[in-house]
């Protein structure tokens, strides 16, 4: 009679363990659809990667030109290239309606 007990105990403890793990995916779920439906709809355009690596390159001895700059968009997030000497240097990624440049942007340029 007690193994029966046990059982049923056993059981239930893991229907009830389903149902809330089940209950946290399908939240967690519509967390993530909406985190990215956010960052698809707020990803910054081109001229904004341009407009901010201009600024910032007023500091450095080095000129960027407007055709060296190249932006790849994924979608929900973008990354910021630029050409120098024949060679892509990534220097900055954009998300969230911003853009972010790396610190090492001198050393990269």
């Amino acid at each position: 009679m007690e193994t029966i007990i046990i059982i049923i105990v056993a059981l239930l403890a893991l229907y009830i363990v389903f149902r809330i793990f089940k209950t946290l995916i399908k939240w967690l779920l519509i967390v993530v659809v909406v985190v990215l439906a956010i960052a698809y709809f707020s990803n910054p355009d081109e001229s904004k990667h341009k407009r901010g690596l201009k600024e910032i390159s007023k500091n450095l001895p080095v000129k960027i030109k407007d055709d060296a700059i190249q932006v790849e968009d994924y979608k929900i997030f973008s990354i910021t290239k630029v050409r120098v000497h024949g060679k892509e240097k990534i220097t900055g990624v954009g998300a969230f309606g911003k853009v972010w440049y790396f610190d090492d942007l001198k050393d990269k340029l």
